[in-house]
């Protein structure tokens, strides 16, 4: 889960999708094939891995371990992602989209590195756009670098007042009722800490959406919006500062 001041961490310069950078690489790809293929089967894990957007589990077993092991971002022997290489090659931006992701281990060393790689290609999509557009809130309402650092510590008041109205306005979080498009929220901020990686208990944020009792004696509708933002960190359980960028 990437929160507001996360957003801010790094410059978002990646130019092309983590698969695609992966894939464009023919050597990586020849050894890894050569590794989980065979002579057999390679035409049409080669017909697989063109899917790769469509696919829901991995069609081609263990080929992302071995392809983000070769790019140095997945310490196999240790079952553990690189944070700090992955930072360096995509970006403080991206990999703080997934740290959670990226954090939640598995026994099976193949899905976790599969899972990971998913998000990276989810986080390249989305984390540009979360942050060009907390950028232009942040300077349609004159806020200051030190305001927007500011915003991680979830005050009482919001730090920079209508902030998050803005962001979420231009992110489609509500449709027209005021409901929440729980969707939109996920792709912009990314997977939770505490999200169920079986999905099968997804998080219930139904306690987050104030009634419209509470809403229509909340200051303002930006008011009302922070504190649905507030209990939407909370419940994914975030505690700011203090992630590394080391996976363990």
């Amino acid at each position: 889960m990437i929160s507001l001041w996360i957003i801010l961490a790094g410059v978002f310069a990646v130019s092309s999708l983590v698969l695609a950078d992966l894939a464009g690489e023919a050597k990586i790809l020849e050894n890894c094939l050569k590794k989980v293929s065979s002579p057999e089967r390679i035409v049409s894990d080669l017909q697989k891995l063109e899917r790769y957007p469509e696919w829901t589990s991995e069609e081609v077993p263990c080929l992302m371990r071995c392809l983000a092991s070769e790019k140095g971002w997945f310490d196999i022997v240790k079952n553990k992602w690189q944070g700090k290489r992955l930072t360096d090659d995509i970006g403080a931006d991206v990999y703080n989209y997934c740290r959670f992701e990226l954090m939640r281990k598995s026994r099976d060393g193949c899905s976790f590195a599969y899972r990971g790689l998913r998000c990276l290609k989810q986080a390249e999509l989305h984390a540009g756009t979360s942050l060009s557009t907390l950028l232009h809130c942040a300077r349609t309402l004159n806020a200051t670098n030190v305001e927007l650092l500011q915003y991680n510590q979830l005050k009482t008041e919001e730090p920079i007042p209508c902030l998050f109205q803005c962001f979420a306005d231009a992110m489609g979080f509500y449709d027209t009722a005021g409901n929440w498009r729980l969707l939109n929220w996920q792709q912009a901020f990314g997977p939770s800490r505490m999200e169920n990686q079986t999905q099968e208990q997804p998080l219930d944020y139904s306690e987050c959406r104030r009634s419209d009792k509470e809403r229509k004696e909340a200051t303002s509708k930006c008011s009302w919006m922070y504190e649905e933002y507030k209990c939407w960190e909370r419940l994914n359980g975030n505690d700011f500062g203090e992630e590394s960028r080391e996976t363990s």
